[in-house]
């Protein structure tokens, strides 16, 4: 029954022809369901020009952020002679430079001397007794600063005309020293952190002293020596408030 009902329908079917109204409704239908699927497909794909400008800019950013912190993180423990020593150098200028206080700055460099001479027994501790002396100039440099704006105490008056015979440059009273670190309190603070740095150091240099084998040894006397000078130079001068 079904076979013969089928072969009915299909001789059937070609007779069946639809009205031309009911094609062009149709089609007007099919059309108009076609461009507004398509315009819900644009209108949420499209996005503005300065807004896609925008998304790649700021993810350029971002990942440039991220890899700049990824790389500042990786170079706090880099060693003179690794590719990202330049890095850790930069970072420390860069904290220098936004302290603004120059107390602060005294202090990272006193920090920054520390970490010189961390390097130098890494340095000693592989045999690369080269770099032990560069080190030490650093961490000369680095002590000569904590005591830079002693000097700006010492500018003398502008006059009208010049002095025939300069005066002698007085000593200056306690109650004076080191005025640019915040008055006594400040220079008390930063005698007292340079000594405990000045003991943390000559501790770590000559433990590391005891260990070295006999052809570093000459080296790191030195740089024992030279270090504890340069201590001693810059706490007697935050002391007396006087420049060398």
């Amino acid at each position: 029954p079904l076979l013969k009902t089928s072969f009915a329908l299909t001789q059937k079917s070609a007779a069946i022809q639809a009205t031309p109204e009911f094609k062009a409704r149709v089609h007007s239908q099919l059309q108009e369901m076609l461009y507004v699927k398509r315009g819900k497909a644009e209108k949420r794909v499209r996005i503005p020009l300065w807004h896609r400008k925008w998304a790649v800019a700021m993810t350029t950013v971002l990942v440039i952020v991220l890899a700049g912190i990824g790389t500042v993180t990786a170079s706090v423990n880099a060693l003179p002679d690794e590719p990202l020593y330049p890095v850790k150098l930069a970072t420390e200028q860069a904290r220098l430079t936004l302290a603004f206080a120059d107390i602060g700055k005294a202090k990272l460099h006193i920090q920054f001397a520390e970490r010189r001479t961390s390097e130098m027994v890494e340095m000693a501790r592989q045999g690369k007794d080269d770099k032990i002396p560069v080190l030490t100039e650093q961490v000369a440099e680095h002590l000569d600063k904590v005591y830079l704006a002693e000097e700006t105490k010492k500018v003398a008056p502008k006059t009208l005309a010049p002095t025939p015979i300069p005066s002698p440059t007085p000593t200056l009273p306690p109650s004076s020293r080191a005025a640019t670190y915040d008055g006594e309190k400040g220079a008390e603070d930063l005698e007292t952190r340079l000594s405990q740095s000045r003991a943390k150091n000559l501790d770590t240099l000559r433990n590391a002293l005891g260990q070295a084998p006999e052809e570093l040894k000459p080296v790191l006397e030195r740089a024992t020596e030279n270090v504890a000078n340069d201590y001693d130079r810059t706490i007697s001068i935050i002391k007396s408030g006087s420049s060398p």
